[in-house]
């Protein structure tokens, strides 16, 4: 006999980290704003995430600022989006904002590790970071 799992229950979400560095600035652009919406997703995921210096953050973490492809079990292709400050979104070029349903759900994550996540419309949909790719030398130099 198999345990089922109650109905109401989310399901457990998967551990995240994040530098220091990251945390402090999605706390800031968080702290102004409601509650509510992917603003209210990003909080919870600060609530809950792992802090560490950027040195010690292991290199196959979703982090801002690095591209990455993912699997959304909505969508039959890998996407590969770079996560940014919503003031440097354009998804033309592929950077999606954090403060996004996707990059909210995508922040912290390891590669392969899924988390299920809400879309804009309350649905469930899977993302699963696939590769992330190492950070381009002059890229963070700049940032």
């Amino acid at each position: 006999m198999t345990a089922s799992k109650p109905r109401g229950r989310p399901p457990a979400l998967p551990a995240i980290v994040l530098s220091r560095q990251d945390f402090d600035a999605l706390d800031r652009l968080v702290g102004d704003l409601p509650g509510t919406g992917p603003a209210g997703l990003l909080q919870q995921e600060l609530d809950r995430a792992e802090v560490c210096e950027t040195a010690d953050l292991p290199h196959d973490v979703v982090t801002l600022n690095r591209w990455l492809h993912y699997a959304d079990d909505r969508h039959p292709e890998v996407r590969r989006v770079q996560l940014v400050l919503p003031r440097e979104a354009d998804i033309d070029a592929g950077r999606v904002s954090v403060l996004s349903h996707v990059g909210a759900g995508l922040i912290g994550l390891k590669e392969g590790q899924s988390i299920l996540w809400p879309d804009p419309s309350g649905e469930t949909r899977k993302l699963t970071p696939i590769l992330i790719e190492d950070p381009d030398p002059i890229e963070s130099i700049a940032h």
